[in-house]
C-alpha cells in the first residue's frame, strides 16, 4: 500500500467495520476525523450511551467506563496546570484555573476553547474582576469588595455547559456566591453580569436547555431567560412556574443538603432534594418534585421521566441505557459524587455512586484516591 493513501478516501463497507471495532474512546473520536468518515460514522452500530467517570487530579486523569469496567489511563493536553472543574456537557468541560480564566476543553480531542477574560469584559452590571498577585482576586464595585478562591468548584459549585459540537455553538453560566450570576455564549467577546444584591433574592441552581436558562432562585421561584436572541430576555407570560413557588417542609428527621433543578426532554422541570434522614439510621435519600400543571402545585414524584436519568447537578436528565449497565445505572437512577450527599461527621464507603429512585438504595463504586466526576461520552 502506498505510504501516501488518504484514509479518508476508504470506501465505507470498509471503514465501517473498522470504525465499529474500535474502544468506546476511539469510536467517539472516529467520527472528528474529517466529514467522510463522520457521514461513515453516522451509518454504525451505535454505543451506549451512559454515564461516565471523570477522575483528575494536578496533570494525571484517567476516565472509567462502568460498562466495560475499564480504566483508560490519559492525560488531558488541553488542561491547563490548576485548573479546576465547573461543569460538563458531553465530551467536553468547563474548567477554570487560579487567575478566574475559564476555558472549554475536549476530554477526546483536547482542543480547547478559550472564554474571554473577567478582568476587561463583563457587561450588564456594575462589578469587575482584579487579580491578586499571581491566583485568585476580587470582584469589585463601588462600594465592596468580595474575594474570589477555589471555593467556587467546592461543593458550593453551581455552573452549566452546553456545546454543540459538531457547530461549536457553546453557552455558560455560572454563579458566584449566590449572588452574581455571569453568563457567556460564542459569538460574544464579553460575560454579562446578573446581580441580585439589594433585590432579597440569590441564586441556588441553574439548566439550560434549548436556548432558555432556568434559574432556581432562593425564594424557591423559577425564572426562565431568553437567549435565543442577541440580548437575554426574562420570560414572564410564558413562564409556567413564574408565580408558584417550590414548597416542602421537611420532616423532624430529615435534615436538607442541597436542592437542585434538571429539566427532562419534555421541557418540564424538576427540583431534586439531596437530604439526610436519621432514623434508627442515617440514610441518604434523593427526592423529586414536579410541578402539577393543572393544580399548579408542586408534588413529589417517584419517576425522573421515561426511560430517563439523570447526573445529580448536570441540569438535564438523559436517555437511559436499554439494559442496566455497571450494576446500577438504569432507568430511574441518579449518579452522585461524594460532595453531593450530607457529609457532616459521616463517613463514606466511596466519593461516588448511584441511587436507586425506586429501592431508595445506593450502589457504591470502588472508592478513588483521587476527585471524580460524572460525564457522558458522546452524548449531544
Amino acid at each position: 500500500m502506498s505510504e501516501n493513501q488518504d484514509w479518508s478516501n476508504l470506501c465505507a463497507d470498509l471503514l465501517r467495520p473498522i470504525i465499529e471495532s474500535l474502544s468506546t474512546i476511539d469510536y467517539h473520536r472516529a467520527k472528528k476525523v474529517c466529514s467522510d468518515w463522520y457521514s461513515v460514522w453516522k451509518t454504525c452500530v451505535k454505543r451506549p450511551l451512559y454515564p461516565w467517570q471523570f477522575i483528575y487530579h494536578d496533570d494525571s486523569s484517567s476516565l472509567f467506563d462502568p460498562g466495560e469496567d475499564k480504566i483508560y489511563n490519559t492525560k488531558l493536553f488541553g488542561v491547563l496546570d490548576k485548573s479546576y472543574y465547573m461543569a460538563s456537557f458531553g465530551n467536553c468541560l468547563l474548567m477554570v484555573d487560579s487567575r478566574l480564566q475559564f476555558y472549554i476543553v475536549n476530554m477526546l480531542t483536547c482542543e480547547r476553547i478559550n472564554l474571554p477574560s473577567m478582568e476587561t469584559s463583563i457587561c450588564g452590571g456594575q462589578v469587575r474582576f482584579k487579580r491578586s498577585g499571581d491566583e485568585w482576586g476580587y470582584f469589585v464595585e463601588s462600594y465592596r469588595k468580595e474575594r474570589v478562591s477555589k471555593d467556587i468548584f467546592g461543593s458550593e459549585r453551581s455552573a452549566v455547559l452546553w456545546i454543540n459540537e459538531r457547530t461549536g455553538d457553546y453557552f455558560v453560566a455560572w454563579i458566584f456566591n449566590k449572588l452574581e450570576l455571569f453568563t457567556h455564549k460564542k459569538g460574544d467577546d464579553y460575560w454579562w453580569n446578573w446581580y441580585t444584591r439589594g433585590a432579597n433574592l440569590g441564586f441556588l441552581d441553574l439548566a439550560y436547555k434549548n436556548s432558555k436558562l432556568y434559574l432556581y432562585t432562593s425564594d424557591d421561584h423559577i425564572k426562565i431567560v431568553d437567549f435565543s436572541g442577541d440580548y437575554p430576555k426574562e420570560e414572564v407570560e410564558k413562564n409556567p412556574y413564574w408565580d408558584h413557588p417550590f414548597e416542602y417542609v421537611s420532616k423532624q428527621c430529615e435534615y436538607i443538603w442541597k436542592r437542585r433543578i434538571v429539566i427532562q426532554k419534555t421541557g418540564e422541570v424538576l427540583i431534586i432534594l439531596s437530604l439526610l434522614e436519621k432514623l434508627f439510621k442515617e440514610t441518604h435519600l434523593f427526592y423529586i418534585f414536579k410541578m402539577n400543571l393543572e393544580s399548579n402545585k408542586w408534588e413529589r414524584v417517584d419517576s425522573i421521566g421515561d426511560d430517563e436519568m439523570l447526573i445529580f447537578g448536570h441540569g438535564v436528565t438523559l436517555r437511559a441505557p436499554v439494559q442496566e449497565v455497571g450494576d446500577g445505572i438504569k432507568s430511574g437512577s441518579i449518579c452522585f459524587v461524594e460532595d453531593d450527599l450530607f457529609c457532616l461527621n459521616i463517613s463514606f464507603p466511596s466519593n461516588w455512586g448511584v441511587f436507586d429512585l425506586a429501592t431508595s438504595r445506593i450502589k457504591w463504586f470502588k472508592r478513588t484516591q483521587w476527585k471524580t466526576q460524572w460525564f457522558v461520552v458522546g452524548f449531544a
